[in-house]
This record gives C-alpha cells, structure tokens and sequence, in this order.
C-alpha cells in the first residue's frame, strides 16, 4: 500500500516529493476520508501510517492515518476540489 501511494503522490502535479517518505503539497488544505485538514505543510510515509505535518507542530502530527484507512484524499486548491485519491 505505501508503494502504491507514493507513486499516487509522485505523478500528482499537486504534490512535490522531498525524499521517497515525504511530499509537500502545493496547497495547504486536504481533505481526508471526507474531513477538511488545513495547515498541511508536509506528509510523510511511515511504516504503513500516513502523517500530516504543520511547521510550527513538529512535536506531533495534526492528522496520522492507517494507510489501509486511507479512503480519499483530495485537496483544495485555488480552483476548487481537486482528487488525488
């Protein structure tokens, strides 16, 4: 599931890949299994867990996700509802 997902975020023009574990979106809101999450700055794979980072927050993530969970992800742009997943 985490190699299918990274590939999902590596050919999505939305998404910007850092390193093989970590993807900056282009814009700061997603929305997630149906729940708006703003303040995205990045999202890292870790062992089979999707977490959704803040900048001022590095402490702990403001979403973390079982990727098997993982239902949708869209995200907001600046023309609307974009779907990535």
């Amino acid at each position: 599931m985490e190699d299918i997902f990274r590939e999902t975020l590596r050919k999505n023009q939305y998404f910007e890949e850092i390193n093989e574990n970590r993807f900056i979106p282009e814009y700061l809101g997603l929305i997630v299994n149906g729940v708006v999450v703003y303040h995205v700055n990045w999202i890292d794979i870790i062992e089979n867990e999707i977490i959704f980072m803040h900048k001022d927050i590095q402490t702990h993530p403001i979403v973390s996700l079982v990727l098997e969970n993982l239902k949708s992800l869209m995200i907001i742009t600046d023309t609307g509802i974009k779907e990535v997943l």
